[in-house]
């Protein structure tokens, strides 16, 4: 069947690449108004063309499937997709199961909002519920439980080095997080890089 429907869940070219091709094939494009905003030196062709400042429902497919914002979290457009019915949530990239996150603090992301976005989306779900992240397997709450985990954890650890007024260099030697670096460190945000992005948010 065709597809009706695309559901961009921020505006980074890994999520956003294909949508001027799918929607010459006539798929309608979704997305937060920021998302909009920040493709609009694109093509015309790949804007949404279907956008929402807080939530929006589809009622297909016999489900109900709830598109809603959560604010500054991996940036300022982030949209998540529920699957009511389907007991399903693709939290785009306000979840990476199981590696270290891309905050991207210059397009409005911040720690706080990505920790707000998790606990937002714990209140929906139960023991049977899937995750589907922005990067990494297919995931369960237990997954999201331990995510969290780990960012709050980070998060404590590099406020205690601003709070000593350690520079974001001198917080990137002291490797708050090597008991984590070796398994969370493997994506493409390093564990160094992830310092870095903590810092830079907790110090806006």
């Amino acid at each position: 069947k065709p597809v009706r429907f695309l559901i961009n869940t921020h505006h980074h070219g890994d999520h956003t690449g294909g949508n001027e091709n799918i929607a010459a094939g006539g798929a309608v494009i979704v997305a937060h108004e920021n998302v909009r905003v920040r493709l609009s030196d694109g093509p015309a062709g790949a804007l949404p063309v279907v956008t929402f400042p807080d939530a929006l429902t589809f009622h297909q497919n016999g489900d109900d499937i709830d598109v809603f914002h959560v604010a500054n979290a991996h940036t300022d457009g982030d949209g998540i997709v529920h699957f009511r019915n389907a007991n399903v949530i693709h939290m785009g990239d306000t979840f990476f199961s199981g590696r270290y996150p891309f905050i991207d603090v210059g397009s409005g992301g911040s720690i706080a909002g990505a920790i707000a976005a998790v606990d937002e989306v714990a209140t929906l779900i139960d023991d049977d519920t899937q995750i589907i992240p922005g990067h990494g397997p297919l995931s369960g709450p237990d997954d999201l439980r331990r995510y969290r985990a780990v960012l709050t954890t980070c998060r404590d650890r590099v406020q205690a080095l601003i709070d000593d007024g350690k520079t974001r260099e001198e917080a990137v030697a002291a490797t708050p997080n090597a008991d984590y670096d070796d398994e969370w460190g493997g994506g493409f945000i390093s564990p160094e890089r992830w310092v870095e992005s903590l810092y830079d948010s907790l110090t806006q």
